[in-house]
């Protein structure tokens, strides 16, 4: 039999199977971690530009946030427990360092690119397939950017030429 045969493109669209579900609150979960640890880090940034940065991509966050969200209470999906609205930061903001919560970001993003494509391969929901594809294309931008600006910096480490034996 083949799958979705004699279905409306709504029904299609409402049904969805338990791996689907998942990947979306999962996904969620990962979003609203990653949001709590970029709103700390904007708070420990001492370079400006890089707090631009991280504004910029906590307003990328929201924005995800909010589709997932949305898509979750259309399908009755219980919602994971949400971060803290606030972080209070130490005094001491000289912890970390700009380069290092930069490339924990840079290593945050490849994981979502890799994240999105093993989502959009499972999902046979079309909404949802389309979505995760929609967030896929708008990490990727994020990533180029994110490149530039690393590149810019000098915060990415470039590894050695290699040149074969």
């Amino acid at each position: 039999m083949v799958l979705g045969l004699g279905k409306t493109t709504a029904q299609q669209q409402q049904s969805i199977h338990t791996g689907e579900a998942f990947e979306i609150w999962q996904h969620l979960v990962m979003r609203y971690d990653i949001y709590e640890l970029t709103d700390i880090f904007q708070n420990f940034a001492n370079d400006p530009e890089f707090k631009v940065l991280l504004a910029y991509g906590l307003n990328v966050l929201q924005n995800k946030i909010d589709v997932i969200e949305k898509e979750m209470n259309r399908l009755g999906i219980p919602l994971p427990p949400r971060p803290p609205k606030s972080i209070n930061t130490p005094a001491n903001t000289e912890i970390l360092r700009d380069e290092l919560m930069f490339r924990t970001i840079y290593m945050g993003i490849q994981n979502f690119l890799n994240e999105h494509q093993r989502t959009v391969l499972m999902m046979k929901n079309p909404k949802l397939r389309d979505i995760f594809m929609e967030m896929q294309r708008n990490e990727i931008e994020l990533y180029t950017k994110v490149i530039a600006y690393g590149n810019l910096k000098g915060w990415l480490h470039v590894p050695p030429e290699y040149k074969g034996a």
